[in-house]
């Protein structure tokens, strides 16, 4: 049983955190939506309060989690927002269970296919591809604490600097992970590839990212938003991968608009 903080109530919203975070990491919007909406924040499994074996874990197996959530739950068109890994999540979801049950998805920051190759530019930037993955993972499964250094840094723009506060605790909390078990979700992450997918998405679509991405380019949004049909596409210009932590205010309203249209 995964872990998940919930509050407030009205439509319901599930916010799906990415690699290597939790679902606390949506403070900001906790903050500013719950008067409104039903918020559903969970750990997923492999993160904080939702351990599970590495053996366990995957991108379909936390997708298929999920749909065990919003039917334990009874949720009535539930909006799922997927930050960066969590996208990934709701898009297996989708290819598993459906859209029929949703009211809408929200993807923030992500790509379809993180590993790059000769026809396809637009996972992560600098031309990453499998044979990086594949020492990525060796170095997370060797010293997760050394590997996970790095991480903080990365989820914003350089051009923002995060409090004090904020950023000693985002730190703190990525070291806290399992290396085996953030090396294979990584593992998986890098075998996922929902480019045929998007063209058949039959629900409302906002796609939301950073101007300043550490991770994706401004180009990988522009390239989703024009194969998913009637999606929209919103970019925060001063943001990096974490919009809703760097821009909260603004992405928010971007959010709630887009709710209210559905």
């Amino acid at each position: 049983m995964i872990h998940v903080a919930e509050t407030g109530s009205g439509r319901p919203l599930i916010f799906l955190h990415g690699w290597s975070s939790h679902g606390d990491y949506f403070g900001p919007q906790v903050e500013a939506l719950a008067r409104d909406y039903r918020l559903l924040m969970p750990d997923l499994p492999g993160h904080r309060r939702s351990p599970a074996a590495p053996e366990a874990l995957s991108i379909p197996a936390l997708a298929a989690d999920l749909h065990k959530l919003i039917m334990a739950r009874g949720l009535e068109k539930p909006v799922l927002i997927g930050w960066s890994m969590g996208a990934m999540v709701a898009l297996d979801y989708i290819a598993q269970f459906g859209s029929d049950r949703l009211g809408g998805l929200v993807i923030e920051d992500m790509t379809v296919k993180i590993t790059n190759e000769s026809g396809w530019r637009f996972g992560i930037r600098n031309g990453f591809d499998a044979a990086q993955s594949t020492a990525a993972v060796a170095a997370m499964r060797e010293d997760w604490v050394g590997y996970s250094q790095n991480a903080m840094p990365r989820l914003f723009a350089r051009s923002y600097t995060p409090a004090a506060e904020l950023g000693d605790w985002i730190s703190a909390e990525i070291a806290l992970n399992d290396g085996h078990a953030m090396a294979a979700l990584w593992q998986s992450m890098a075998a996922q590839d929902y480019r045929a997918l998007l063209p058949t998405l039959a629900l409302p679509v906002l796609i939301l990212h950073g101007g300043e991405s550490q991770l994706y380019e401004p180009a990988v949004s522009q390239w989703m938003a024009a194969n998913i049909p009637g999606a929209h596409r919103c970019c925060f210009d001063n943001a990096g991968h974490s919009p809703h932590l760097e821009v909260p205010e603004a992405y928010n309203r971007a959010l709630v608009d887009f709710v209210t249209s559905l």
